[in-house]
């Protein structure tokens, strides 16, 4: 079973034209789907890869390929109406992850390493409250301080830029 955040995860990737309405379609009914990493033959399947979306579902009896935008989720919505909540669709995706910048790759590593030394210094204030050891706590709090400190006024520097 595919879980809803699994099923939202995609919007994080290159869609193809169509899929971000498909995606919110099975999001409702992720109970009746499941991830697959290869293609499966004689199942209902759909397929959604960078340039485009495959749809094989049995519908009326046959199975049907659609391979349009348009017509994919008329297919789906049918074919969710036609079966039983023990059926399965099966989904098969194979979509890049969005490119991010090497600017912004750049502020994401800055403010983690930001958050890993504030979160080192929150352990260094506990050890020593633990120890009872006054001066590493006024130490390790006045280095928190200079870290609020330095923050705030970056963030009054970018206010001011904008």
């Amino acid at each position: 079973m595919m879980t809803k955040d699994d099923i939202l995860i995609l919007k994080t990737k290159l869609l193809p034209a169509g899929a971000e309405a498909v995606i919110d379609f099975l999001a409702a009914r992720n109970g009746q789907l499941e991830a697959t990493n290869i293609v499966l033959e004689n199942v209902p399947l759909l397929i959604i890869g960078r340039h485009g979306m495959i749809a094989r579902l049995p519908i009326n009896g046959r199975i049907k390929k659609v391979s349009q935008a348009e017509e994919i989720l008329p297919a789906l919505q049918s074919f969710f109406a036609n079966t039983s909540s023990s059926d399965k669709l099966y989904v098969f995706v194979n979509l890049p992850d969005l490119p991010i910048p090497p600017e912004v790759q750049q502020v994401l590593s800055e403010v983690e390493a930001r958050a890993l030394r504030r979160e080192r210094i929150r352990m260094q204030i506990d050890q020593a409250l633990d120890r009872r050891d006054r001066v590493a706590f006024e130490i390790a709090v006045k280095e928190l301080e200079e870290i609020d400190r330095e923050e705030e006024s970056a963030l009054w520097r970018t206010r001011r830029l904008l």
